[in-house]
């Protein structure tokens, strides 16, 4: 006789439908024998030469350090954050840089993504370029070879592990980068390094409100005036004060604005667009239902998440549900429940027909809303 472990989905015929499966004893044994043949096959990992983990989806690396952005416009400035992500000064950057239409390049550490994977997902997922510097902050220069690798591959791996992003960028803690040990190893790996020409010294500040700091970090970056400039900011790390950085980025961005700077990577490139813009090229733009634009894409009340609001409906994004469209009666109960705010939370999947063809539902964090065709009636489950 086999023993099994069943189960079944949270909702008959929902998203992830399907029919209840039983994990038995002859399956566990078999397992065991694929994993047995499997080990006799595989050479033991001192056997293996341990190659490096290549940025597969970036631009071939710059091998030079950019102290400067290439010259891809007239003008350009790369906006750049060291040490976060910071659940504090963060998330408070990434609603100013989004209300003020401005991305931006976080260099974070990973052991600050491990600890606030949502921070850097939301980084991502606003358009923000991330990028690599390092996994605790190490100064390379102090390390041997091996540390070297290890600190440079655990900080791609954080980021990987947390977005689904493998980075482009890196950018050395104490300007460690400049090394020709260093340089290979961030170029074999596929990165380009980021230095900077313009440095706000804004880990200098006080630890409360200093209009008078907030003037010299303004200064600091802005002075020089270069035609390809690198700013260098600070977000975190954990523990440091931030909040005078944060006060001055608006200045900042509204200095190199008036004189017509295009805002970039330190590669020169445009910063990519929003999880929101990409979901509504993809359910068509303006021509589909959700029509055109009424308003920009906004952080959402929660601090969690961000909505953009069309015509013929919504998106929404938090880190943990991805992008999702919400329109007609099942977005009016959605929003009579105080949206995101609900019990219901941000929505799973866009709006699905219904399995037995006879009405539509889409699936939130906290349960599901239902509309029938036949009656125009929303129905509201919550999960258990």
């Amino acid at each position: 006789m086999t023993t099994g472990i069943c189960w079944a989905p949270a909702y008959p015929g929902g998203p992830g439908r399907a029919r209840r499966r039983c994990v038995g004893l002859r399956l566990v044994l078999c397992a065991v024998l694929v994993t047995v043949l499997t080990a006799l096959a595989v050479p033991p990992v001192s056997a293996v030469s341990p190659a490096p983990t290549i940025a597969s989806g970036c631009p071939p690396e710059i091998r030079t350090v950019l102290d400067t952005t290439p010259a891809t416009y007239d003008r350009t400035v790369a906006l750049t954050f060291d040490d976060g992500p910071s659940p504090r000064w963060t998330p408070q950057l990434l609603d100013l840089l989004a209300r003020l239409g401005v991305r931006a390049t976080f260099f974070v550490n990973g052991t600050n993504v491990d600890a606030h994977p949502w921070l850097a997902r939301r980084i991502v997922a606003e358009g923000h370029a991330i990028g690599n510097h390092t996994y605790s902050h190490a100064n390379l220069d102090e390390l041997s070879p091996a540390m070297q690798v290890a600190e440079i591959e655990r900080g791609s791996h954080a980021i990987e592990a947390a977005t689904g992003v493998v980075p482009c960028l890196f950018r050395g803690p104490y300007g460690s980068h400049h090394g020709s040990s260093v340089r290979e190893l961030v170029w074999e790996r596929g990165m380009s390094i980021g230095g900077w020409s313009h440095n706000s010294r804004d880990y200098t500040t006080p630890l409360s409100p200093s209009p008078a700091f907030q003037v010299s970090i303004v200064g600091a970056v802005t002075a020089p005036v270069l035609p390809h400039p690198v700013l260098l900011l600070h977000d975190g790390s954990p523990g440091n004060y931030r909040q005078n950085t944060v006060d001055a980025v608006e200045r900042i961005v509204a200095f190199y604005r008036a004189r017509g700077y295009e805002f970039t990577d330190p590669t020169g490139q445009p910063l990519p667009a929003t999880v929101i813009s990409r979901h509504y090229a993809y359910l068509g733009g303006a021509g589909a239902f959700l029509g055109s634009s009424r308003t920009a894409e906004l952080p959402a009340p929660d601090g969690r998440g961000s909505y953009a609001h069309y015509q013929g409906g919504s998106i929404y994004w938090s880190a943990d549900t991805g992008a999702h469209e919400v329109h007609g009666s099942i977005r009016a109960a959605w929003a009579a429940m105080r949206w995101e705010a609900s019990v219901l939370g941000y929505p799973l999947t866009d709006e699905t027909l219904s399995p037995d063809g006879l009405g539509r539902y889409i699936d939130f964090q906290g349960g599901r809303i239902s509309w029938d065709s036949g009656s125009g009636q929303t129905t509201v489950s919550l999960r258990e």
